[in-house]
């Protein structure tokens, strides 16, 4: 029969002292055990082979959690609330005002042909670009925090498509954020090639999903927890990237030295790279997790190396470990 369990007050304790040590699956659970949804439901919205209902048992003996009889704890009113609200993020500037894209869809500027263009010829490279990247051959009123959010899709691209426009970007960063014309005109030549020969690719390989999704599946998530406008949709992919990277190296598909090259570069693109601290339960209500088969599983881009992306399902529980060391879920 489903029971319903409740963090203790040393439960509370434990998650943010990690005293006494737990297995980081044991540790997602008691994360997400909130007095509300049965342990039947918890092991479901965990998916992990190694969890089962010993793990319960093995909180209670420690004093952790508390069943919840008739609505109420068995034990004494722990005041335990519900999961913390997401705060503004620290490294986003003022609320952007635009309406976004959809979460799982790269960002992709509107076709504009030139007065008098005959129908059905190809955009401009520049009417390709994202909004960012125009931004950066615009007047100076642009925001800084504008072209970084532009640059977010350029990293993107070549960190999936091309490690030589990759290590280019790597050398003239700096000369980027500055809007050195040099540097301007070969992104916006490089920038949109590349993008249409992936697109290309997509299409003649049938590949779904495309490799232009690394980061945009988690970023879109994150865009949903903190509410449209907190970040610019190109922090929100920044943000997925970030949390993609950690991801990949914490599952062995990135190596250690090819996730610091990618952080290195979102940092010095000025991208926001702090996640938004939020209930483990939240995160997991809004994974985009394939709910057919008995476990359900996310289908993600992760890079192996810069240029070399792959396509893995992931277990929900593997992006709450990622989470947990970023120190990106909270104890509610």
């Amino acid at each position: 029969m489903p029971q319903t369990f409740r963090k203790t007050d040393n439960g509370r304790q434990a998650l943010s002292t990690r005293q006494p040590p737990l297995s980081r699956p044991v540790r997602n659970l008691l994360l997400l055990i909130d007095g509300q949804r049965s342990d039947e439901a918890l092991l479901s919205m965990l998916s992990s082979p190694d969890l089962g209902p010993g793990a319960f048992a093995q909180l209670l003996e420690l004093g952790l959690i508390e069943a919840v009889t008739d609505g109420a704890p068995s034990g004494a009113p722990s005041g335990a609330g519900p999961g913390d609200a997401a705060p503004p993020p620290a490294d986003a500037g003022p609320a952007a005002t635009r309406t976004p894209p959809p979460p799982d869809e790269p960002e992709q500027a509107q076709p504009a042909e030139a007065p008098g263009a005959a129908q059905g010829r190809r955009p401009s490279a520049f009417a390709r670009l994202s909004q960012g990247m125009r931004s950066m051959l615009q007047a100076q009123q642009e925001s800084p925090r504008e072209v970084s959010a532009g640059l977010a899709e350029v990293i993107k691209c070549a960190a999936v498509g091309d490690a030589e426009f990759f290590a280019w970007l790597e050398s003239q960063l700096d000369a980027l954020r500055a809007r050195e014309s040099n540097a301007v005109a070969h992104a916006v030549q490089r920038f949109p090639e590349l993008r249409a020969q992936i697109e290309s690719q997509d299409r003649k390989l049938q590949r779904a999903p495309s490799p232009l999704s690394f980061g945009t599946r988690l970023g879109g998530v994150i865009e949903s927890l903190v509410g449209y406008g907190q970040y610019l949709h190109g922090e929100t992919v920044g943000l997925g990237m970030w949390l993609s990277t950690a991801l990949g190296e914490d599952l062995g598909v990135q190596s250690p030295a090819s996730a610091a090259r990618l952080r290195d570069v979102l940092v010095r693109a000025g991208l926001p790279t702090r996640l938004p601290r939020v209930a483990a339960a939240r995160w997991l209500e809004l994974l985009p997790v394939d709910r057919d088969g008995p476990q359900g599983m996310l289908e993600l881009v992760l890079l192996e190396e810069v240029g070399r992306p792959q396509v893995r399902r992931v277990p929900p529980s593997a992006v709450l470990e990622a989470l947990d060391k970023a120190g990106a879920l909270s104890s509610g």
